[in-house]
């Protein structure tokens, strides 16, 4: 009995997936600093950047603990905000082709050019789910931001987007997929403001090849409330991906 629960054992832990760390690093352009409440900072055109690194399979099956640093260099001004964070996201159900990940960490902003500037602690929260549509892969996500300490007044943030990935051209060694889909903000007096903020529809074309990604994206935004422009945002960034 002894050994053939020892047997089991060593089965089972055999059977789990190798823990993997996974590094990505992007770097691009976009038309200027936009915040998911709406306002845009800076003149653009903005140098964006940021680094992801975190263990796969860190505690079980599908999940992910990672730190991340993200910066945006206003281009004609010199000015820098930036981000970092460490977060967890674990997937916690699955049936057929849905399936469901939930996620939270902390996360640290540093924003000069927003209003008297941020200084700001954070608990975020991130829901994935991941559907189709027919044969159309769909997915959505939810992001949510509770302000802890800031010099601005505290609250929290929702950002909901759907996204709708159309395959355009794959082969072995390279693929392209056209993706599209809604976003919305709402605000619970997050930097003061409250309610329906900003409504968008957004477009990107992604191309894949090796550990590579290259991806532009253009959308359109539409104010919800009075003082919140209607504009049009573009960006592109370039990707690698390590794995270890």
């Amino acid at each position: 009995m002894l050994s053939g629960q020892s047997v089991t054992r060593e089965t089972m832990l055999s059977s789990r997936p190798a823990r993997r760390w996974v590094t990505s690093v992007q770097t691009g352009m976009a038309e200027t600093f936009q915040l998911t409440l709406g306002g845009t900072f800076g003149d653009g055109p903005a140098w964006q950047s940021k680094v992801t690194t975190g263990l796969t399979n860190a505690f079980r099956a599908g999940d992910t603990l990672f730190i991340y640093g993200w910066d945006t260099f206003d281009t004609p001004s010199h000015s820098n905000d930036y981000q970092a964070g460490l977060g967890y996201k674990l997937p916690v159900w699955r049936k057929g082709v849905h399936a469901l990940a939930l996620g939270s960490g902390v996360q640290y902003w540093r924003f000069p050019s927003v209003k008297t500037g941020t200084n700001d602690w954070l608990i975020p929260g991130n829901l994935v789910f991941n559907t189709k549509a027919g044969k159309v892969p769909v997915v959505v996500t939810s992001d949510s931001w509770t302000l802890l300490k800031s010099p601005l007044p505290t609250g929290s943030l929702l950002h909901t987007q759907g996204w709708m990935e159309h395959p355009l051209f794959k082969r072995d060694w390279v693929k392209v997929t056209f993706r599209h889909g809604p976003a919305h903000t709402y605000s619970w007096n997050f930097y003061g403001t409250n309610g329906n903020r900003v409504f968008r529809y957004q477009t990107m074309v992604a191309l894949s090849f090796k550990e590579f990604t290259l991806d532009g994206g253009y959308r359109k935004q539409w104010g919800l409330q009075p003082g919140i422009r209607d504009n049009t945002y573009w960006q592109f960034s370039l990707t690698k991906s390590f794995t270890k």
